[in-house]
């Protein structure tokens, strides 16, 4: 759905080198008004469009109501904005260095900014995987009631690349017991609509708590994770998000949150009104794995597959060949046949996926795509063709079994279309590691 704009979307971490300047410029003062100018700005603008509506002038008592109205958008947008503070915070992320005046330490040197959202009241918060990625370290400034902040040292507890999920601990103060936080309330993706009113709250270029506004310009969107796997189901909005917004949340007008903020298309790099969030739903689903095991899971077949481009080379245009079952598997259980060499050296073809849960299957992506929605221990509809090496030429790179001897005229015996009923497995997602010196996982605590 989105290949073709793939190039242009980019993740809204924000660099380091853009803060300072921002904050040397703009002073403490502009986070306030950062959150009230993109708020008061979509009020004018609405105020202009119920002017029109409402007629000639002398129209008090239609103006008089245009104008309460107004004044009670007013109040909802900044209850929904004071309620949601404390459960958006800012993420600081560092890498280390060799001192320069002394080898033998070594300093912090800021990496990016982010922003994340307080799960649960425990101190957990959910960002995007690609704002700690390259990490070392992780400082997270909470707001409190009042408008007090402040900073906490963070732990990675786990992190699923493929949803460009993560989820860190905050680590007690000194002289905290514990950490005490105020989780967002999280509501549901399942029933959105195109033009639902939204609002954004992040961090764009280090300015905190910065508030837009917008609708949901389109859903079932995709975009590629940070392991190159597709993300489907993306929210789609022209709600303002900009480097440094990656991580925090997309409302509903109740001020619940329906996304994580995670990406954008532009040319310039900034918000060009195309705005992706990562759905509640997805994002439930994978926190709820990482907090209760330390890692995310992911549904799948169990299989080994052949790459569409090797089979297309076996003369199969469609399709996922599978290669391996493991014995007494959920799908050996389920029928799935895989391809086996016998003794003369030749190899029998084994079951070419061509649909998935009602889905066409011709490539692996396609079958990542078909599954993305499933649990472990789903069972899928599975459609199989099966005796496709009695139509492959028989020097097809020497894979295809020979041919059966018999009369010249016989006919070889027919491809099979076999419907499947099997139960998905799980399997733990790594986290990918970048080396034992500067290992961002470790250097966050990752268990």
């Amino acid at each position: 759905i989105m290949r073709p704009m793939r190039t242009a979307i980019q993740t809204c971490r924000a660099p380091a080198h853009v803060v300072p300047r921002l904050r040397e410029r703009a002073g403490c003062g502009a986070v306030v008004m950062a959150a009230e100018t993109s708020r008061r700005s979509t009020l004018v603008s609405l105020a202009l469009a119920s002017a029109s509506v409402l007629g000639p002038p002398g129209a008090e008592r239609a103006s008089a109501f245009g104008l309460s109205s107004l004044r009670q958008l007013d109040r909802s947008i900044e209850q929904i904005f004071q309620k949601n503070t404390p459960s958006v915070v800012f993420i600081s992320t560092y890498t280390q260095a060799r001192s320069t005046f002394d080898l033998n330490s070594m300093i912090e040197v800021p990496q990016g900014t982010g922003s994340g959202i307080v799960w649960d009241a425990d101190g957990h918060v959910v960002t995007n995987y690609h704002v700690i990625r390259a990490a070392q370290e992780a400082k997270v400034t909470v707001t409190r009631e009042g408008g007090m902040r402040q900073v906490y040292d963070a732990r990675l507890v786990g992190a699923n690349p493929d949803k460009d999920v993560a989820v860190l601990q905050l680590l007690p103060l000194r002289g905290e017991s514990a950490v005490r936080t105020t989780p967002v309330r999280v509501g549901s993706s399942n029933s959105l609509h195109v033009g639902q009113v939204v609002f954004a709250i992040g961090n764009p270029f280090g300015l905190d708590h910065t508030l837009t506004m917008g609708v949901v310009s389109g859903l079932g969107r995709e975009m590629l994770s940070p392991s190159r796997r597709p993300i489907t189901n993306v929210i789609q909005t022209d709600a303002a998000i900009n480097p440094g917004n990656s991580g925090g949340v997309l409302l509903d007008i109740e001020g619940r949150l329906i996304g994580m903020n995670t990406a954008i298309y532009s040319t310039s790099g900034t918000s060009a009104g195309i705005g992706f969030a990562i759905p509640a739903d997805t994002l439930g689903v994978q926190v709820r794995s990482i907090l209760s095991r330390g890692l995310a899971t992911r549904a799948v077949l169990g299989i080994a597959v052949l790459a569409g481009a090797q089979l297309r080379a076996l003369g199969i245009e469609g399709g996922v060949l599978v290669l391996t079952v493991p014995p007494n598997s959920e799908a050996a259980l389920g029928g799935l046949r895989g391809s086996v060499r016998d003794a003369s050296g030749a190899v029998d073809i084994g079951d070419v996926i061509v649909e998935c849960d009602g889905a066409a299957i011709n490539s692996e992506t396609d079958l990542f795509r078909a599954l993305d929605s499933h649990q472990p221990g789903d069972v899928v509809k599975v459609v199989v063709l099966r005796g496709l090496q009695n139509i492959l030429p028989e020097s097809a790179t020497g894979l295809a079994a020979p041919r059966p001897s018999g009369p010249a005229d016989a006919k070889p015996p027919a491809i099979e279309r076999k419907e499947l009923r099997v139960k998905l497995s799980a399997v733990d997602i790594p986290v990918p590691l970048a080396g034992t010196v500067g290992n961002p996982a470790a250097s966050l605590g990752l268990p």
